[in-house]
């Protein structure tokens, strides 16, 4: 029963990541929240931890309107990046910048994959708007991911990871 409070928590700060952009003022780049959840999780615990969180994470923001086209693209990119920053985990304890870096990675294969995809005539994405889009969740990330991790690690120590 309480090993399943960490995926509630983790599940809940999903949610909140999808929903709270769209509280967000019209015409501001929007962070990809849900991607910082992925990340400080992903950065913390074994790649089939971070690929099931992503793909949880994917899926919410495929559903969520205005959601993504084609179904399923969003939570292949969330997943794959979540597995990959798993992969690398042990590699970014060398300096406190390298899990910054690593998500900025992710971010702006995320925001390619997006860009791609509208370029293929699935949804609508301007160039202008992702480099915004990235360089504002790289700027939250700065104080989100520290939070999501810090959670993480008390969670881990509670023995609810």
């Amino acid at each position: 029963m309480i090993r399943l409070l960490g995926p509630l928590v983790r599940g809940l700060l999903l949610l909140t990541a999808v929903l709270l952009p769209s509280a967000w003022p019209a015409g501001l780049a929007r962070p990809d929240l849900v991607l910082l959840v992925v990340a400080g999780v992903a950065l913390l615990h074994p790649p089939p931890v971070g690929l099931l969180v992503g793909l949880a994470g994917g899926w919410l923001v495929d559903v969520v309107p205005p959601g993504a086209a084609p179904l399923g693209a969003g939570a292949l990119v969330y997943a794959a990046v979540g597995l990959g920053l798993g992969a690398v985990r042990r590699q970014l304890v060398l300096s406190p910048v390298l899990p910054w870096v690593a998500t900025g990675v992710a971010a702006a294969l995320v925001l390619g994959v997006r860009g791609v995809a509208a370029a293929a005539g699935a949804g609508r994405a301007l160039p202008g708007e992702l480099a915004w889009t990235l360089a504002v969740t790289m700027l939250v990330a700065v104080l989100v991911l520290p939070v999501v991790m810090r959670l993480e690690r008390w969670m881990t120590r509670r023995g609810w990871a």
